[in-house]
């Protein structure tokens, strides 16, 4: 499926806003300020019902407003035209209806649609917490697979329940009580551990193949999950007998310190001849997956300048986290994004859509053509620049290009519409 018209009313910078798309590449062109961001955002709100920008959704309504509504619309020849509402009131919450029909929650919604998206707080993936990559790598699982996500349910209640007990032994319960919940825990532990580590495994494949071909002449790179259940084997009865032993000094913390709720994610440049981590050698290929093999993509070859003397990298890898540039740990993102889509794809049969926000201004104009190769057969994508030059005259024919501001947007810097203008059309009722 792919977005074919997206309206956003009271949405951020957009007071009553409609805006269509071709089921390819879309340029979408405006200045700083323009509404870009919150295009891309909208649309993610309308298929995820949230905003990957931030967690407080009174900021995604129109300053002066009440309420934001965002209605949607998919195409495809699989499933036929789907329409998507979502509306969102401070104090009344938010309800989605697809195709007339109200969503009962929001991993139903994300469970009916693929779609990746690149805004400039997605470097978080590499710059920020373990806790916010565990939780873009189980979101993604989670939409793909039902089975994934009742895993990662299941994991959370019994580590609540198991840290409540800890302080409850703590302040003086028999640490007999603990018992039963180390057996829960064990069991959800090992059973989120292992779907973890093999999509993980599934993704490095293909992560390998777009982050080198983006990447200078000689440099390789992977993502690699570091969990410490591989050092138990991921097995259940091991990880009940480690819980065990680590009692004592989890009862005086009061906290869980051993399971998947500490694994990371790290984004690797690999040195010259070394493998890949051997607990995460990725998976044969299941029948039919059109994931490009390792020769697929141009190398894009840099020139070297004068350089200091060869620097080893060491033999784990250089953490793009600590060590990346700013270029480098974009490109790493953008990457894992693409490997998501391959991965989906797979399972699928159905790209999903990506959402990409000003990735072409930090490539150089190699990797920019690479880019838009691996995006022609990608499905759908919607690009946002502030340059039009970052494509070729033969690029953007074969583009839908949007031009911004639209219609029914805010000027830049302002709060609220011009006095002397139309406001946006009342929904049927209301927001909600």
């Amino acid at each position: 499926m792919f977005v074919s018209t997206l309206r956003l009313v009271n949405f951020r910078s957009y007071c009553d806003a409609t805006v269509g798309f071709g089921s390819g590449l879309n340029v979408v062109v405006g200045q700083n300020a323009s509404g870009k961001t919150n295009l891309l955002e909208g649309a993610w709100f309308a298929l995820r019902g949230g905003s990957p920008r931030t967690r407080r959704e009174e900021k995604l309504i129109t300053w002066g407003e009440r309420f934001a509504r965002v209605e949607l619309a998919l195409d495809g020849p699989a499933a036929g035209p789907q329409a998507v509402e979502v509306g969102y009131a401070p104090g009344q919450g938010k309800r989605v209806h697809w195709n007339g029909v109200e969503i009962a929650s929001l991993d139903e919604l994300r469970g009916r649609s693929q779609v990746f998206i690149f805004v400039p707080e997605s470097l978080l993936l590499v710059k920020g917490s373990p806790a916010r990559r565990r939780a873009h790598i189980d979101t993604f699982a989670a939409a793909l697979d039902p089975s994934y996500a009742v895993a990662a349910r299941d994991l959370q209640g019994v580590l609540r329940q198991r840290n409540a007990q800890l302080l409850a032994v703590k302040n003086g319960a028999s640490p007999m009580a603990l018992d039963p919940w180390d057996a829960q825990f064990a069991h959800a532990a090992a059973e989120l551990g292992r779907r973890r580590r093999d999509l993980v495994a599934e993704l490095a494949e293909r992560f390998t193949v777009t982050a080198t071909a983006l990447a200078p002449e000689g440099q390789r790179f992977t993502i690699r999950l570091v969990s410490q259940l591989a050092t138990v084997d991921y097995d259940e009865a091991t990880v009940l007998d480690e819980l065990r032993a680590r009692r004592p000094g989890e009862t005086r913390h009061g906290l869980s310190s051993f399971g998947p709720q500490r694994d990371d994610l790290r984004f690797l440049e690999l040195a010259t001849g070394a493998e890949d981590d051997p607990g995460l050698a990725a998976r044969s290929p299941s029948q039919g997956d059109e994931t490009p093999a390792a020769g697929a993509f141009e190398r894009v070859v840099v020139a070297a300048g004068l350089s200091c003397s060869p620097v080893e990298l060491p033999s784990g890898g250089r953490d793009l986290r600590l060590f990346g540039s700013q270029g480098e740990q974009r490109a790493a993102v953008l990457a894992l994004l693409l490997a998501e889509q391959q991965l989906a794809a797979a399972r699928t049969g159905q790209h999903g859509t990506l959402f990409l926000d000003d990735v072409m201004s930090e490539l150089d104009d190699g990797r920019r053509r690479l880019l838009v190769r691996i995006l022609a057969s990608a499905g759908q994508s919607i690009i946002t620049t502030t340059d039009k030059h970052y494509f070729t005259e033969q690029e953007l024919a074969e583009a839908t290009v949007i031009e911004l501001p639209l219609g029914g947007s805010l000027a830049a810097g302002a709060a609220a519409p011009p006095a002397n203008e139309v406001g946006p059309a009342p929904p049927a009722a209301d927001a909600l």
